[in-house]
């Protein structure tokens, strides 16, 4: 009963939340985007593993872009030590706060890009990504209510390799209106 109530009370505070948010929104790619943000569930060793390489292959390869990764854990599935900055759901307060540390510098930075690979559509995981004010933001959630400016729509037996590459096709085929000099 308590938790249909939670939830109830969650879900109310995630609708606003996403409905009084003020953001620049602006369409970024790989190339244009200066800094990348990754909001994951990493509650499977699968995704944690794919998440660490594909990581450390886009600062090998972007080596001037600033990339933040903020994992999701969940209570049941507890990791000790990770590459990444990690919340769970006792980090969400009962009125739809997130608080902690690595939360808190997660969402004081402002991306280009947010990428958001939420498959089991959690609600701490969607209200970290209400709460970014990232110019350009995809998921892969179509339920309401979300801020997504694109979804990359992800089949379940998918996992979030396939979300990165495709999420990495639509953006090559993206071509912004504008293009910022960028420093030598």
């Amino acid at each position: 009963m308590l938790d249909q109530l939670r939830t109830i009370l969650l879900r109310r505070s995630l609708r606003k939340l996403a409905e009084r948010t003020q953001r620049r929104r602006c369409p970024h790619t790989f190339d244009s985007a200066r800094s990348v943000a990754l909001l994951f569930d990493a509650s499977e060793e699968e995704t944690r593993k794919i998440v660490t390489l594909w990581a450390e292959s886009f600062t090998e390869r972007e080596h001037r872009k600033r990339l933040h990764v903020l994992a999701f854990v969940d209570d049941t599935h507890t990791v000790g030590q990770s590459r990444f900055p990690q919340f769970t759901s006792r980090d969400l307060r009962w009125h739809g706060r997130l608080v902690g540390p690595a939360i808190e510098r997660f969402l004081s930075e402002t991306p280009d890009l947010l990428l958001c690979f939420n498959p089991r559509q959690l609600l701490p995981i969607q209200w970290a990504a209400a709460a970014s004010n990232a110019a350009m933001k995809i998921g892969n959630s179509n339920e309401p209510p979300h801020d997504f400016d694109f979804v990359v729509e992800t089949p379940p037996d998918k996992d979030i390799q396939f979300f990165l590459r495709e999420t990495a096709h639509y953006l090559s085929k993206i071509v912004p209106a504008y293009h910022e000099q960028q420093p030598a």
